[in-house]
């Protein structure tokens, strides 16, 4: 039985003290059982809480830490969004933290309420972080984060870019993203705003989320072991002069699942990375697209498989699509099985930013198995702009590339023989681009994308691909 310890005080209400049913994929109970205790967090968190791995709490509304207070979150605990009040999300709000730390064998899992073989994306909101960092997007005005009139929050009007709201370790985000509003005003799996580098970002899943998996707005929050599988929108996204750092990532879309009816639709343009400065016409980007500070982030042994033939949407379907004024450095990345295209920058001062060589570089880079890689006709991303930048083009399949790209089974690893397994590192990136990244450095290697020939297969154990159907996954 729970002890009053135990007990959040006017936020949960005890609903059951019994075991609550079973679920296959849960690794946190014996056997793979859901723990006993059961309770609901609702509305807001004023005071700082833990949440214990022995409870199944269900988030159920907007859900909100509020400054001052810590959210502290046991290895094992799982979290359930609930499926009939729209849009519960977990919120942690500026000036508050989270403290999410959970292990590959107790990793904690933020999923649907619904049972296994009937999730869809779209089934509750997702997390949402609030930082104090920086965006370019400064006006008198306060501007709003996605989400309807009443619930969204200020995000503008940050001055540090090292703040810290907390940490996020070997945690799931499972069948998250809701159309709030009708009108793309949209959660995502784990949306960013203005979080400093003081956060702590790495061993993190998302699965089957309704939008996109990553997006950030503004501050400069470093990242690495990060995974997106079966996103609705952009795997990673980035705007509003983003300076985050990351290393061993990976992206793979092997299919398109439908969101729940009512929750919003999927997105028609998906890609793998979706890149923006300070997008023009957009309240405080007084610039447009040239409005500092830059979005100049660093991604490094990235790993993005797009959707097999058949698949695919009718305008994304893009690997990289970098655009809107951004900058930024990319190095020992795969790209690899996209329908349409895998490199892209689609406008003038984009291009800019790469021609003058101070802000954009993409470098060491495998291509394999897209429909196209570059711009031909119509945008800046020739391929004869990259001569000097170590991009392979490899007649190799998508499949070859690693050890199994057979869901049931993923193995990122190169093997023998591989593209993949050497030939990267060859051009440098600034090394004031690299420095500071988890008390180290953002290292080169001489192998693409984000696992090693031999490595630890660091994904293993906490990461998941469930089998889905129309009816659900």
């Amino acid at each position: 039985m729970l002890t009053p310890q135990r007990t959040i005080a006017t936020l949960m209400t005890l609903l059951s003290l019994s075991a609550v049913g079973c679920s296959s994929d849960d690794p946190t109970g014996p056997g793979g059982g859901i723990p006993p205790g059961a309770g609901t967090l609702t509305g807001n968190i004023t005071a700082s809480r833990i949440l214990y791995k022995d409870t199944t709490y269900t988030l159920s509304g907007f859900v909100k830490v509020q400054s001052g207070a810590t959210l502290t979150i046991q290895a094992g605990t799982r979290m359930l969004g609930d499926t009939t009040v729209p849009g519960s999300s977990l919120w942690i709000l500026r000036g508050a933290r989270i403290d999410a730390q959970g292990t590959a064998a107790a990793p904690i899992v933020f999923t649907s309420a619904r049972s296994a073989g009937n999730r869809k994306p779209g089934d509750w909101g997702g997390l949402v972080i609030i930082g104090n960092g920086i965006t370019n997007r400064q006006s008198g005005a306060p501007i709003f984060t996605e989400g309807p009139q009443g619930a969204s929050e200020i995000y503008t009007g940050g001055t540090n870019n090292a703040d810290n709201s907390g940490t996020l370790r070997y945690v799931r985000i499972e069948f998250a993203g809701y159309d709030l509003t009708g009108t793309g005003q949209e959660l995502n799996s784990l949306s960013s705003y203005v979080v400093g580098s003081g956060t702590t970002y790495e061993y993190i899943q998302t699965f089957a989320g309704l939008d996109d998996s990553f997006e950030f707005w503004g501050g400069a929050v470093n990242g690495r072991y990060l995974v997106s599988y079966e996103s609705g929108d952009d795997h990673f996204d980035w705007t509003e002069g983003y300076r985050g750092r990351h290393q061993f990532l990976i992206g793979l879309q092997s299919q398109r699942i439908q969101p729940r009816p009512g929750t919003g639709g999927l997105s028609s343009d998906p890609q793998g990375f979706e890149g923006d400065g300070c997008p023009t016409g957009e309240a405080g980007c007084a610039l447009g697209n040239d409005t500092q500070t830059f979005s100049i982030p660093v991604f490094a042994n990235y790993t993005l498989v797009g959707a097999p033939a058949g698949n695919s949407s009718s305008s994304g379907d893009i690997g990289m699509v970098l655009r809107r004024g951004t900058g930024g450095y990319f190095t020992n990345g795969i790209v690899t099985r996209w329908q349409r295209q895998g490199f892209t920058i689609r406008d003038s001062r984009t291009n800019d930013h790469l021609v003058n060589v101070d802000s954009l570089r993409v470098v060491n880079l495998l291509l394999a198995e897209n429909t196209a890689n570059y711009d031909v006709a119509s945008n800046f991303g020739q391929e004869a702009k990259f001569a000097a930048s170590n991009h392979v083009k490899s007649g190799a399949t998508a499949s070859s590339l690693f050890t199994s790209l057979t869901t049931s089974t993923l193995d990122w690893t190169p093997p023998t023989g591989s593209a993949s397994a050497s030939g990267a590192g060859l051009v440098a990136i600034p090394a004031s681009f690299t420095t500071g990244f988890f008390g180290a450095t953002v290292t080169n290697t001489t192998y693409f994308g984000a696992a090693a020939p031999g490595g630890t297969k660091w994904w293993s154990g906490w990461t998941v691909h469930y089998p889905c159907t129309a009816s659900g996954c």
